[in-house]
């Protein structure tokens, strides 16, 4: 019996570790591919030329962030894995090495389709993450004991926040007003007070206000 906590624990540790690989690797490449112009005068000048660049990378590097930490959070709450979330895992994992590509079509073009593909992909990693969380908390029974109520609500987290706060900074970005910003705040204020009430009924327990 020790021998096979062992090697779940094993199979789990291992799973966690290729995924930061990954999400490292993800967020490298943002900078790599980015490079200075060929003629440039004056620092004001390279900015001026590079802001595309530079806004994309911010924003991509921002959405890498939160899916890692998002990532960390719902994986902490695993105490094994099995081979159907390697699959689920490395299906939101090939979508999220895709982002330095929508990165660049981004910087290049700037066009409302490419935002939307962008957004797209952002939204669709986000998804991909939610199905595997759905498949570990419901179907595997993968996690330490929680509430179905608390799994629903990490559900809900990670299957819509990040793709809305992607979503809502290019609406900020766009056009030039704080409306984006202000719903991401009113988003994540909202998402912490009905965690705080969740807790004070009991229906979450107090581990998970503390991590958030």
């Amino acid at each position: 019996m020790t021998d096979i906590t062992q090697k779940e624990a094993q199979h789990l540790h291992r799973l966690i570790l290729f995924s930061d690989a990954v999400f490292a690797i993800a967020i490298t490449l943002l900078a790599i591919e980015i490079h200075p112009p060929e003629h440039w005068h004056g620092v004001a000048d390279l900015f001026g030329q590079m802001r595309h660049k530079l806004m994309a990378y911010a924003v991509s590097f921002g959405v890498v962030g939160i899916y890692w930490i998002s990532h960390r959070r719902t994986f902490s709450r695993l105490t094994r894995a099995d081979g159907v979330l390697d699959v689920l895992n490395l299906a939101m994992l090939g979508l999220l090495a895709l982002l330095p590509l929508t990165t660049e079509l981004l910087w290049e073009s700037g066009s409302l389709p490419s935002v939307i593909v962008y957004v797209g992909l952002a939204t669709a990693i986000g998804l991909a993450h939610a199905v595997a969380w759905a498949y570990a908390a419901f179907v595997g029974r993968l996690t330490e004991p929680m509430s179905t109520v608390e799994k629903s609500f990490v559900l809900l987290r990670v299957a819509l926040l990040p793709g809305l706060m992607c979503g809502l900074t290019f609406v900020s970005i766009i056009t030039r007003t704080p409306w984006g910003w202000l719903g991401i705040v009113a988003i994540v204020g909202a998402l912490s007070l009905l965690n705080r009430l969740l807790v004070r009924s009991g229906m979450l327990t107090a581990a998970q206000i503390a991590e958030d």
